[in-house]
């Protein structure tokens, strides 16, 4: 496998600049919450560094990069490709960085749009997303806060907020978002 800094090297020459970037606050983020929640830093490392890899391709060739490299595509990522990105990001990170750990892939796999019985792993690379210091969305502040009190206080925030800025922006929810939330709030009633 390669090393992270090489990672670096090769995701400078094939995302932009800006999404280079929140990649490496992104990292920065998920090393933080690491040390919080005890997981291995080079595992964090690995998935918060490449979980936007996926971006190098074009939302407008998204889907037919899918179909190329036979990745399934569901009817919320048909409508709106740019979810495309994190199978994307998690095959190329496969298959052109040498990652074969389940989790760190996994991780990469769903960081857009969660799920249900996400990995400690997931969560923390979801929220590193969302909460890294280059975010200034409204509510932001608020979520850091959440997501420092603890991982379930900060996915539901999360969940919750991105449910309100697809619906209130008229954009498909993902189910699996859904799931996630619902799984998250049963377990804490």
């Amino acid at each position: 496998m390669v090393s992270i800094d090489d990672i670096k090297d090769k995701l400078k020459t094939e995302l932009k600049p800006s999404r280079y970037e929140h990649s490496v606050r992104v990292c920065e983020a998920a090393l933080e919450l690491a040390e919080r929640y005890g997981l291995p830093k080079d595992k964090v490392a690995l998935a918060a560094i490449l979980h936007d890899c996926g971006r190098k391709v074009s939302v407008e060739d998204s889907i037919a990069k899918a179909k190329e490299l036979g990745l399934e595509i569901d009817f919320v990522e048909e409508h709106q490709p740019i979810l495309l990105h994190q199978k994307l990001g998690a095959y190329f990170a496969e298959h052109e960085y040498g990652v074969r750990d389940g989790e760190v892939l996994e991780a990469i796999r769903r960081h857009s749009v969660g799920g249900r019985n996400l990995s400690v792993l997931a969560q923390v690379i979801y929220l590193a997303d969302l909460v890294e210091k280059g975010r200034k969305f409204p509510g932001v502040e608020e979520l850091r806060k959440a997501t420092r009190s603890g991982l379930q206080d900060g996915m539901l925030m999360a969940y919750a907020h991105t449910i309100k800025f697809l619906t209130d922006t008229k954009q498909l929810v993902h189910p699996d978002c859904v799931e996630g939330y619902n799984q998250l709030l049963v377990k804490g009633l």
